[in-house]
C-alpha cells in the first residue's frame, strides 16, 4: 500500500485542528477586497461582515490558480517522493479551482496526483475529505482511494439555510424584489448542493431559534441520511452557540452517532452572510 496524502483548499471550511489532526494539507483560496488579495484563512470571517457593513459591497472571492497549484505539489512531492497525492477540489459549479488543479497537474506530469471533482462547497467538502481519509488508510493506491472516494461523492447531500438574503442579493444572486418579499414575511430559503450548483429549494418562516431544529429533521428524513455516517452541522459567525448545541444533541436524539461542527471561514461567508447554518451527511445509498 502506498502513503496518500489528501489535500484540499480552503473554502472546505474543515477546521485547522480537525485538518492537522487528519493529516489533510489545504491551500488557501483568496478574498479580493478594495482589489486586495488576501489568502482566505488569513484573517477572521467576521471582517468579511464589518467590510460590507462599511462599504455595502460584498468581497470577491477568487480560485486558486494553476501556478499555486504547481508550487503546492511540487513541495509535497520534494516531502514525500514516493506518496500519492488526492486532491479534493471545490465545486467545478461554483468555482474555477477543479480546472486550475487540472492545469496544474497536467502541468506536472505527475502520475501520482488524482484530482476529485466535490461537487461542493464548505462543510459538504469537509465531510467528503474525512471519508478520504477513511479510504487512503486501506486503499491500495491514489487511483483505488479516487474511484472509492467518487461512490460517496455521489451520496453526500449538503443544505445551508441564511439568516437572510442580504449578502446574496448584495452578491447578486437574488433580486431585490424577491429579497424585499422574503424579509417581509422573515423567509428563509434552503440552498441545496445539487449536481454541484447552489439551487433554491422550500421557504421556512420564522426566526432561525425557531426553524433551524424542523430545517435539520426535514433535511435528514427527506434525504435519508445515514446515520451509522458522520453528520456535519457548519454555520457562519453570528450563528448561536447555544442553537448548535441543541442541532447536535437533536441529531443525536435521532440516531447520528458522530457529528462534527465546524465554523465557516470568508470564502462562503461572502455568500451566506452572517448566521447561516448548513448540514452535510451520506445517504443510506447512492441514486
Amino acid at each position: 500500500m502506498k502513503r496518500i496524502i489528501i489535500t484540499t483548499e480552503s473554502g472546505t471550511d474543515l477546521p485547522k485542528e480537525r485538518a492537522g489532526e487528519l493529516g489533510i494539507r489545504v491551500i488557501p483560496m483568496w478574498v479580493v477586497t478594495e482589489g486586495s488579495s488576501r489568502p482566505d484563512g488569513s484573517f477572521p470571517a467576521g471582517e468579511v461582515f464589518t467590510y460590507y457593513k462599511k462599504t455595502k459591497t460584498v468581497p470577491s472571492t477568487s480560485a486558486v490558480n494553476p501556478q499555486e497549484y504547481i508550487e503546492f505539489f511540487r513541495a509535497l512531492r520534494k516531502e514525500d517522493p514516493a506518496a500519492d497525492i488526492l486532491h479534493i477540489a471545490y465545486s467545478s459549479k461554483a468555482s474555477s479551482t477543479f480546472q486550475n488543479a487540472a492545469i496544474a497537474i497536467e502541468e506536472l506530469a505527475d502520475p501520482g496526483i488524482f484530482l476529485a471533482d466535490s461537487l461542493n462547497v464548505s462543510g459538504g467538502i469537509s465531510l467528503i475529505c474525512e471519508k478520504a481519509v477513511e479510504i487512503a488508510g486501506r486503499a491500495e493506491d491514489g487511483r483505488a482511494a479516487l474511484e472509492e472516494l467518487k461512490n460517496w461523492i455521489k451520496r453526500a447531500r449538503v443544505t445551508f439555510l441564511p439568516d437572510s438574503l442580504e449578502f446574496l442579493k448584495a452578491g447578486g444572486r437574488v433580486s431585490n424584489a424577491a429579497y424585499l418579499g422574503a424579509s417581509l414575511l422573515q423567509l428563509k430559503p434552503q440552498i441545496l448542493i445539487q449536481d454541484g450548483k447552489l439551487v433554491a429549494s422550500r421557504k421556512y418562516r420564522g426566526k432561525m431559534q425557531s426553524v433551524a431544529v424542523p430545517y435539520l429533521e426535514d433535511f435528514v428524513k427527506n434525504n435519508a441520511l445515514d446515520k451509522s455516517e458522520l453528520l456535519y452541522l457548519f454555520s457562519t459567525e453570528g450563528f448561536s452557540p447555544e442553537l448548535m448545541e441543541i442541532l447536535e444533541k437533536r441529531a443525536g436524539e435521532m440516531g447520528f452517532q458522530k457529528v462534527h461542527r465546524t465554523v465557516c471561514g470568508c470564502v462562503i461567508s461572502c455568500h451566506g452572510g452572517p448566521g447561516a447554518l448548513g448540514i452535510a451527511g451520506f445517504t443510506e445509498e447512492a441514486d
